[in-house]
């Protein structure tokens, strides 16, 4: 079985490759060099791991773009470092690579979710504030909120993410309410409804967590008739994809106090523009998309990797199989 890695995965991970019970021959190259050894030379592979250092190496440099896609032509399975597929090149690949494609949905699930309850209780024990008063020298004692026991939090899209955002809510106490197409019981959740049992909860809602795809049916699901809804001292945290939100309205509803806070780790083009309201928006928190950043993505997505190796060579499921 032939497989093609990056060489820097073959560095820390090849060794566990060749520890599998059949035999394998590893081709390593540099995500950053196209030409050493040329990648337009490179034969049919059984497997490729598209890990983040290639998906990032053609975000910085677009002359790898076509080489790379030429190259996942030329590939039987192809696992993906992202969780989604709606990144230009994955979706190039998809139109014109046949490969057996698999994504890496859920393995970034863990530090999405951290960043959910660090952004909670940023706002939650006013730490923005403690850290004003700290710059003035000024001894004033604020607790916010004080805490999340009995809070109400409403997860919009209740896939991977949304069961790890869950399972700290109730680790902190919090009513758990999931949203989904097909709802399922989950022991992380109170109840798991569907769609239709928005408008129900908005008013009872302290924090709506995005987790949605991009897709037709995600586009502008929160728009003034939804923020006008929620409790207005609710807070908003996305880290789905920036098309399920209005951001005009969204603005429009923090500065007018209908909305608490908000934290934005993805907006509808990314970067954001410097013109948009959302940057000066009273208490909207955003980030460049990087809540899913860990130190312990990759293992996790090699491990994914392995797995799927093992499955396609013994004909077997496929984990996280896009198509």
């Amino acid at each position: 079985m032939k497989l093609l890695i990056a060489k820097d995965t073959d560095k820390y991970f090849g060794s566990q490759l060749r520890e599998l019970d059949f035999p394998l021959e590893i081709l390593a190259i540099d995500p950053e060099d196209s030409s050493n050894p040329s990648w337009e030379f490179i034969p049919e592979c059984d497997a490729f791991f598209l890990s983040y250092q290639f998906l990032f190496a053609i975000r910085d440099n677009h002359e790898l773009f076509k080489p790379l896609l030429n190259l996942t032509k030329r590939m039987k399975f192809i696992q993906t470092g992202y969780a989604g597929m709606d990144d230009p090149f994955c979706q190039a690949m998809l139109k014109e690579s046949d490969a057996v494609i698999a994504n890496a949905s859920s393995i970034h699930a863990i530090p999405i979710s951290h960043y959910v309850f660090s952004q909670m209780l940023r706002w939650n024990k006013r730490i923005d504030q403690h850290i004003e008063l700290q710059q003035e020298k000024n001894w004033s004692p604020m607790g916010g909120d004080g805490e999340l026991t009995n809070k109400t939090l409403l997860i919009l899209g209740y896939g991977g993410i949304g069961k790890e955002v869950a399972k700290l809510g109730k680790a902190f106490g919090m009513n758990v309410i999931g949203i989904r197409r097909n709802p399922k019981v989950c022991e992380f959740a109170d109840q798991v409804v569907t769609m239709d049992s928005l408008e129900k909860f908005l008013p009872l809602t302290d924090f709506l967590v995005l987790a949605l795809p991009n897709a037709k049916d995600t586009d502008n699901v929160i728009d003034k008739s939804v923020l006008e809804k929620l409790n207005n001292s609710a807070m908003l945290i996305n880290v789905g994809r920036g098309n399920a939100v209005n951001e005009q309205d969204l603005a429009t509803a923090l500065n007018k106090g209908e909305l608490a806070a908000a934290a934005l780790d993805t907006t509808k083009v990314e970067p954001l523009d410097s013109a948009s309201d959302l940057w000066k928006a009273k208490n909207c928190f955003i980030s460049a998309h990087d809540s899913a950043h860990s130190l312990l993505g990759l293992p996790r997505a090699f491990q994914l990797f392995m797995e799927n190796v093992k499955n396609f060579k013994e004909n077997k499921p496929i984990t996280n199989l896009y198509r």
